[in-house]
């Protein structure tokens, strides 16, 4: 079974014997508007979306134009599911943006613009956040279908080494995306924290930095998203925006 909460849509469907496909709507929602985008969102509007309107642990950005947004901050998520880690943020008083699971489905749960989401500490009001489904710790994979890869790397913020589980290879590709449609969306420029080696940076981004960072780059107490989401991203950023891949409209497979 999958585990996403207490009964979550995809546990349902595998009782049933079948198997759960998101209602793709192919929109984010920005400002109250739908942005139309080329992978699979399922908005807090859509039945079977996740939503923390109504509850504690968000408030409304000063500016609800989103005028003033220009980081987007990439964690990963510590849980076996998008529904799971809803449920702990929702527990700690907590929210964020997006939660994109093990599948490649978005979930959106609050307004990119006019909603400040609280993940990333003193940079909410200027950030969107989106929490990437992973369980890290590798004793955990037995929970995953199919097992991640286990990652190896040089650890943060002066640590000799990190190992935990990779994300799915539709994941990697799909925070691309997401960080193209918010670059574009928000003016935010397509740049990662980077040193003078032009290597991602391990620890703190500068406290002026604009752009796409992990949670790590803004606080010395943590470690996500790890080290390999970077390569796609740069990859994607040293082109030309103009010459990114698009898949159709309206095309739903991960």
């Amino acid at each position: 079974l999958t585990a996403d909460g207490v009964m979550g849509p995809k546990t349902w469907e595998a009782l049933q014997g079948r198997t759960w496909e998101p209602p793709a709507g192919e929109h984010l929602i920005v400002g109250g508007q739908r942005v139309a985008v080329p992978f699979p969102v399922m908005t807090w509007l859509e039945p079977g979306g996740l939503s923390f309107y109504d509850r504690r642990g968000w408030t409304p950005r000063r500016d609800p134009s989103g005028k003033g947004v220009n980081l987007f901050v990439l964690h990963w998520d510590g849980c076996t599911s998008a529904h799971q880690c809803f449920q702990v943020l929702l527990d700690r008083g907590l929210s964020v943006h997006l939660l994109l699971d093990g599948d490649g489905t978005v979930y959106q749960a609050l307004d990119l613009a006019d909603a400040r989401a609280w993940h990333a500490g003193n940079v909410n009001e200027r950030s969107i956040g989106v929490e990437i489904q992973n369980p890290v710790r590798p004793h955990r994979n037995k929970l995953q279908k199919p097992p991640r890869p286990v990652v190896v790397e040089a650890g943060v913020h002066g640590a000799r080494r990190q190992e935990h589980l990779d994300f799915y290879d539709v994941q990697k590709r799909r925070a691309v995306e997401l960080a193209e449609v918010i670059c574009a969306r928000f003016a935010l420029p397509r740049a990662l924290p980077t040193g003078k080696d032009g290597q991602v940076l391990r620890v703190l981004a500068p406290s002026g930095f604009r752009g796409v960072c992990g949670h790590y780059h803004l606080s010395r107490e943590k470690p996500d998203p790890g080290l390999s989401l970077w390569p796609g991203l740069q990859a994607a950023f040293a082109r030309p925006r103009d010459e990114q891949p698009h898949r159709a409209a309206g095309a739903n497979s991960p």
